[in-house]
């Protein structure tokens, strides 16, 4: 929830956010903290974005001011919003009542939990401060306070509230689901990054707040989920939170449960399919039914106990383990109970979902604008066309029953979509072919956006016809391309044709593709 300018194409495209919108803290009067010593460690933090633009890969929007908070925590580093430091070209922090800024890095981000590290060279900005110490997960009607530093004013500012909810929730900035808590204390534009205290510990990192008519409805990073993101980089690499790569059905059903072989059986979810990416992947089928994880029996409701009674979904307790550990399941197979340890890996999604801190790949033939099709992409649209929205979903998954045509193309990595299409003579009747996805070139089918590349390169034929999973077909002829293709790059002002990644192509594409 940082402060920044928003651009008319970052609206959030409906049903991938939630209700859920990025803010920072903003606009309250400022407010001593009960405790002078801690609110040395209370941060304020300043960055100037300059993000890619979704619309034209090949140009950046502009340098935008953001501000936000932070908590200085254990090692001399700060702790903030991912979504308040994403593509920053430039980022400063200043401690509270000092005026003094100080330049800072970020040191681990994760995208996916909305958190990041920052590291300061200076020593002088730690001179004072005594770092937060992060808490426990809080309890339903806690009390808590979220210290920040809102627009409207350039003190601190402290909001008291209670934890009304703690549950899996979607994070507003990648679209993932992790562990949040839900407060009643006001989190407004700026307060992103900034701790939700109690007992003089961090409870909570605040993110966003909920939209609509709704009131006094924030939501923070809890510290189950801040260990999980400080642990996991402490061998100085960042790998994720890793996820079982299953879909599953809640088993409340009687006759499902009987059907299933469950008559006689407390709880279990029902396995519907499985990825060839997941870590499940040749341990678990779809038919089986999960029962335990990691000795916690799962409800019929897909929810487990997870920290002293709480219940949750199942996915909280799935990503309590880090990348590489492994996770003891039992699950019913026909009929009989089996025993399983499954090495956990981190989520492949065919469609990235929190993409940020990099270019936009990209390549251009003949007016054509081919880019991967990412949950970035897709929100910059006010509402997502409803066939590319869909391909959030695992299209891959074993077992499934083709919900969207064409998914499961074998070897394919990546979607790729023509984002736009620069009007030239070599485009005419081509207008709609905007936001369909490719399928193939001249009937070879694309593994990737480097692959359709490459295949562009290499074609010696007259003609390159591209093929849309829509059905549709456009031809090119290929020395028309070659000679017009400078000419269009010039009208539209674009630098190249292709992004830098793409300037080498990677080795041939050869046998079956894994």
């Amino acid at each position: 929830m940082a402060t920044r300018r928003v651009s008319p194409g970052s609206r959030a495209a409906a049903g991938l956010v939630s209700s859920l919108v990025i803010l920072l803290l903003a606009g309250l009067s400022p407010a001593r903290a009960e405790n002078p010593s801690m609110q040395k460690s209370l941060v304020k933090v300043l960055a100037t974005s300059n993000p890619p633009d979704p619309w034209a890969p090949w140009r950046r929007t502009g340098p935008d001011g953001v501000s936000g908070s932070g908590v200085i925590i254990g090692g001399k580093r700060v702790l903030t919003a991912a979504h308040l430091v994403a593509d920053a070209v430039m980022l400063e922090v200043q401690r509270s009542f000092l005026g003094k800024r100080y330049t800072a890095n970020v040191e681990y981000v994760c995208h996916s939990c909305d958190l990041a590290l920052l590291s300061v060279a200076d020593p002088r900005f730690f001179e004072g401060s005594k770092p937060l110490e992060i808490g426990s997960l809080p309890r339903l009607q806690d009390r808590i306070e979220v210290h920040g530093f809102p627009t409207g004013g350039e003190g601190l500012s402290v909001t008291s509230g209670i934890v009304s909810r703690v549950g899996v929730d979607q994070y507003a900035h990648s679209f993932q689901n992790h562990l949040i808590v839900q407060v009643d204390a006001a989190i407004n534009p700026g307060n992103s990054g900034g701790p939700a205290i109690a007992d003089g510990r961090v409870m909570g990192i605040a993110i966003q707040s909920a939209v609509g008519d709704v009131e006094n409805l924030g939501y923070v990073v809890p510290p189950t989920v801040i260990r999980h993101f400080l642990k996991d980089v402490e061998d100085g690499r960042f790998d994720g939170f890793p996820e079982l790569g299953v879909a599953v059905q809640t088993l409340a059903n009687p006759a499902l449960r009987e059907a299933t072989g469950l008559a006689n059986v407390d709880g279990g979810v029902l396995i519907t399919a499985v990825s060839p990416v997941g870590s499940a992947h040749g341990k678990l089928r779809p038919g089986d039914v999960l029962l335990e994880i990691a000795g916690t029996p799962v409800g019929e409701d897909g929810r487990v106990d997870f920290d002293n009674g709480l219940r949750v979904l199942s996915m909280a307790l799935v990503q309590s383990v880090q990348v590489g550990d492994s996770l003891d399941l039992i699950f019913q197979r026909d009929g009989v109970r089996h025993t399983t340890s499954v090495v956990m890996r981190e989520p492949a999604p065919l469609v990235p979902l929190g993409e940020y801190d990099r270019d936009i790949p990209y390549r251009i033939y003949g007016g054509f604008v081919f880019q991967q099709l990412t949950a970035r992409f897709l929100v910059n649209y006010g509402t997502a066309p409803g066939h590319l929205e869909a391909y959030l979903r695992d299209p891959t998954k074993d077992g499934s029953t083709g919900l969207v045509p064409s998914h499961g193309v074998e070897g394919r990595r990546e979607v790729v979509v023509i984002s736009r299409v620069l009007h030239s003579e070599l485009t005419r009747g081509y207008e709609e072919f905007e936001e369909q996805v490719i399928y193939s070139v001249n009937d070879t089918l694309i593994r990737d956006l480097h692959h359709l590349s490459q295949l562009l390169d290499a074609s010696r034929s007259r003609f390159v016809t591209i093929k849309t999973e829509q059905g549709n077909v456009a031809s090119f002829q290929r020395d028309q391309v070659d000679a017009a293709n400078r000419a269009i790059l010039e009208r539209f002002r674009i630098v190249s044709d292709r992004s830098q990644d793409l300037m080498q192509a990677p080795a041939a594409y050869s046998g079956a593709w894994n």
